[in-house]
């Protein structure tokens, strides 16, 4: 078998142990969605959905993606069998992970307190609200699920990640019985956070203890003189956060403060419902970042080029397939979760549909950015698109209400799709430009 096909080959297997943990968490999340839906009505889930958007968002503000700085700069650790570097490199996104979490505590004080009134939350929800921000904050796993990636160990990561819907599910069939408030689901999704993150936490000592040798773990601060670089990727990665995952529920939070909860909670159905598209992206993309980290580190320009074409062949075919399938059977699924009375969000879901589809067709530009070196191009792109983002909401919103924020993400995923094709172009130009003097060196 060739190195191509081989790299190919890991990337599916990869995605296909992803999907097989996400495959779960699809059909359950369609059930504890249709209990919260159900559960709390059109006013209730709607509150819910902002109080959750807001915790994402703050989440989002403070994270700094530490799964990506883990296999971009540990990938060249592993190579060199080098398990105290590794060690150190993880000691030093612990800390960030855990700074950021304290740092998002502290925002979301001041936040709550800013959003409540907005929103139209009572004061026990504001404080339900407050911690259960704390609790996804503080919740931290992504230097984990990094770990896991970096060697392979997509199998286990797997099974971490399906205890999420799984708790989900259960606890949502116990607030149902219980507790039936916003305050009763939200405990349910934040025990479910804290079950998964512990669940991370002990596959990583399960599967490879000596990366969590407490010695080095303490020397983490030497991290930053033993990978070169590593500060600039770790705010880049921190920016490409906020643009992407902040804003997205930021978008939320506009809807139900211009529009109501009620409409809230309509569009996030639609774009939860839509996220299967998104999900897929992700998962894709998780898993084809390590294989191009290891192409660049072993200056193979070719196989890169390879990779991003063949992966993002199969993106497309997979958005047609799921893209058909969400306008056919998108009403079916709203009624079925939902009920009849939500049916009017089906317009909603097929425009933020076709959002999720064009992001899924690029779906391997930005992971070759960040593997390549180029990270400040992908926060480039996530900037301009951005902007569009909010530049179509200002000018749509205010006439098309919750409509035009679908029409918003539509624009920024065309824009996104276009520049981040052009811009991951130039950076494998440049990278095979690099491997072709690197191999004719005398």
């Amino acid at each position: 078998m060739s190195r191509e096909n081989g790299l190919l080959k890991r990337t599916l297997s990869n995605l296909a142990w992803l999907l097989a943990g996400k495959g779960v968490g699809a059909v359950l999340s369609l059930i504890y969605l249709g209990l919260a839906v159900r559960t709390l009505k059109s006013e209730g889930f709607g509150q819910f959905t902002l109080v959750f958007s807001t915790a994402q968002a703050i989440a989002a503000f403070v994270s700094f993606q530490t799964w990506q700085i883990i296999i971009r700069y540990g990938v060249r650790h592993v190579t060199a069998q080098d398990e105290s570097a590794l060690s150190r490199l993880t000691g030093f996104c612990i800390g960030l992970d855990v700074s950021g979490g304290i740092a998002g505590c502290l925002i979301s004080w001041g936040g709550v307190t800013l959003l409540g009134p907005l929103l139209g939350w009572s004061n026990a929800l504001s404080n339900a609200a407050l911690a259960f921000c704390f609790v996804i904050l503080l919740s931290v796993r992504s230097t984990a699920v990094g770990l896991l990636r970096l060697h392979d160990r997509f199998g286990v990561g797997a099974m971490a990640d399906a205890v999420t819907p799984i708790a989900r599910f259960i606890g949502a069939i116990a607030a149902t019985l219980w507790n039936p408030t916003v305050t009763g689901f939200l405990i349910a999704w934040a025990i479910a956070d804290i079950i998964t993150a512990v669940a991370y936490w002990v596959c990583v000592l399960w599967t490879m203890p000596r990366s969590l040798r407490m010695s080095d773990l303490r020397q983490g601060w030497q991290a930053p003189r033993e990978n070169p670089g590593i500060w600039r990727f770790t705010w880049l990665t921190n920016l490409n956060s906020i643009i992407g995952t902040g804003c997205n529920n930021i978008v939320l939070l506009l809807v139900g403060i211009f529009t109501g909860a009620t409409d809230a909670g309509h569009y996030r159905l639609a774009y939860q419902l839509s996220q299967a598209l998104v999900r897929v992206s992700e998962m894709f993309s998780r898993a084809v970042l390590p294989e191009l980290a290891r192409a660049h580190a072993s200056q193979e320009a070719d196989n890169i080029r390879l990779l991003l074409r063949r992966s993002t062949g199969l993106a497309i075919v997979v958005t047609v397939v799921i893209a058909v399938a969400l306008a056919a059977g998108g009403r079916p699924v709203l009624q079925l979760v939902a009920g009849h009375a939500y049916l009017t969000a089906f317009p909603l879901l097929v425009t933020l549909g076709i959002a999720a589809s064009l992001d899924l067709i690029g779906v391997s530009f930005e992971p070759a950015l960040i593997a390549t070196g180029h990270a400040g191009r992908a926060l480039q792109v996530r900037i301009a698109r951005t902007g569009v983002l909010f530049a179509t909401l200002a000018v749509l919103m205010p006439y098309l209400g919750t409509m035009g924020a679908a029409l918003g993400m539509v624009a920024s995923a065309i824009l996104g799709l276009g520049l981040s094709a052009i811009t991951t172009s130039k950076a494998l130009a440049k990278a095979q430009k690099l491997s072709d003097t690197l191999t004719n060196r005398p």
